[in-house]
């Protein structure tokens, strides 16, 4: 038989018929395109970024587009900012910025790294000497000769 013709006693299918046995029911799953997450995963997972977005369309419309755009200086400057080796940075203006002072979540009391055991603890000399690489030029160091 000739490719393109077709007998005149078979159906024409446009696709692959659906195979329960292989694939299984059709239901609530196969409309779900998001990838498995559960949808409070999801909240979770987009709704810090959602909330941000909606917060600086609320206040370009509020107060024009430039108080949006001075927040995110504002908080760019406060990301930066941080204090001496070997102190704990906070980061308190960012958090009140952004609003995470008011939460408290899990990383909030477990696992904070000024609580490990293991974490390397320098005095300030010590870890400024490494940032600056004073300790790695020749004639700098305990026992140099000047």
């Amino acid at each position: 038989m000739a490719s393109g013709t077709m007998p005149a006693d078979e159906m024409p299918v446009m696709r692959e018929p659906y195979d329960i046995m292989r694939n299984g029911l059709p239901g609530a799953k196969a409309a779900v395109t998001h990838l498995g997450k559960h949808p409070v995963q999801l909240i979770q997972d987009n709704g810090p970024t959602d909330t941000l977005k909606a917060k600086h369309a609320m206040l370009a419309n509020t107060y024009g587009i430039a108080m949006p755009a001075k927040m995110d200086i504002e908080c760019q400057i406060l990301s930066k900012q941080r204090r001496l080796p070997g102190l704990p940075s906070s980061r308190l203006g960012l958090e009140i910025m952004t609003g995470d002072v008011d939460r408290f979540g899990f990383e909030s009391f477990l696992d904070r790294p000024d609580e490990r055991p293991e974490a390397p603890r320098g005095d300030m000399h010590s870890v400024m000497e490494n940032r600056l690489g004073l300790n790695k030029k020749p004639g700098y160091g305990p026992g140099s000769k000047r």
